[in-house]
């Protein structure tokens, strides 16, 4: 199937809005983050906003967006939904970021990582078409939801050591970012999987694609070693470091481990772009297969 880069870099973006409000969350239940909620809100809110703009250049045309409030019960009705809704609370959250009203922040951060747990999966159940075998499993929005977190929180991990009270706070945040990173892992071999063993399987959606035909090389160097093996060893490397001081000391280089984070980030995001080109490259039909 063609890419729709539209959709692709929406579902990214999507995924950094939904880790970042988990993880914004967590530190409300916890009492933390306080330096990074104003700037952790901020880039969630601006994820969201490009990301919806970019989708709507999906449609032929674009202004017949608003059809969509016609078909409530359709997959980009409950997206458009979900993201109204993601929005007004990022917003929200946004202006109590400069505020001092605790109570009334934790209501709604809590409430964005409730609904950042939602979007991404929403996102990913609209390709759930039983007539594209190799799309049709939970582990697909799963899948979304994994990448989501790990980029969203190995990012605002990244800001608490950059700007936050990384001494107190920073060993919480890596821990969360691995957290992330763990279950993007997780859930992207488990969407592999799902290729192997889907139904009606033919050529175009093996997964001999992916371990030695026409794919590998992506496979192989964009998902199995950029999007997983150097995210997950960045983040690890980063809590062992902070475990044991920098240069024996017993201190922390706070810069020094947000790079290591944020390079993870980046990783992920290149693998969470790759990981979306394979699915569309092998979500053929079971039509195309039997009439072609």
């Amino acid at each position: 199937m063609e890419i729709q880069w539209p959709l692709l870099i929406f579902s990214v973006l999507l995924g950094v809005t939904s880790g970042s409000f988990v993880f914004l969350a967590v530190g409300e239940l916890r009492g933390k983050f306080r330096e990074v909620r104003f700037s952790g809100a901020l880039i969630a809110l601006i994820c969201l906003a490009v990301g919806g703009c970019v989708s709507v250049l999906h449609m032929g045309h674009p202004e017949r967006a608003t059809h969509l409030l016609g078909n409530l019960g359709s997959g980009l009705s409950k997206e458009l939904f979900v993201v109204a809704i993601m929005g007004i609370i990022a917003l929200v959250y946004l202006v109590l970021a400069k505020k001092d009203y605790p109570g009334v922040s934790k209501v709604f951060g809590v409430l964005g990582g409730i609904v950042g747990l939602v979007l991404p999966f929403v996102a990913g159940s609209s390709y759930l078409i039983a007539a594209r075998p190799a799309w049709d499993s939970i582990a697909l929005p799963l899948m979304f939801l994994g990448a989501g977190l790990a980029l969203g929180m190995t990012l605002m991990a990244g800001l608490v050591l950059l700007r936050g009270k990384a001494a107190e706070e920073g060993g919480f945040a890596l821990k969360l970012a691995l957290a992330g990173v763990v279950i993007m892992a997780v859930t992207t071999v488990a969407y592999v999987v799902w290729i192997a063993i889907a139904p009606y399987q033919a050529p175009t959606r093996s997964i001999d694609r992916l371990i030695s035909g026409d794919l590998a090389v992506m496979f192989w160097a964009g998902v199995v070693v950029i999007g997983i093996v150097v995210p997950v060893a960045l983040t690890v490397l980063a809590c062992v470091q902070a475990t044991k001081g920098a240069g024996d000391t017993g201190s922390v280089a706070p810069k020094q481990l947000a790079m290591y984070l944020l390079g993870a980030c980046a990783c992920t995001a290149i693998g969470a772009v790759v990981i979306r080109i394979i699915m569309y490259a092998v979500g053929t039909s079971v039509e195309q297969f039997i009439y072609h």
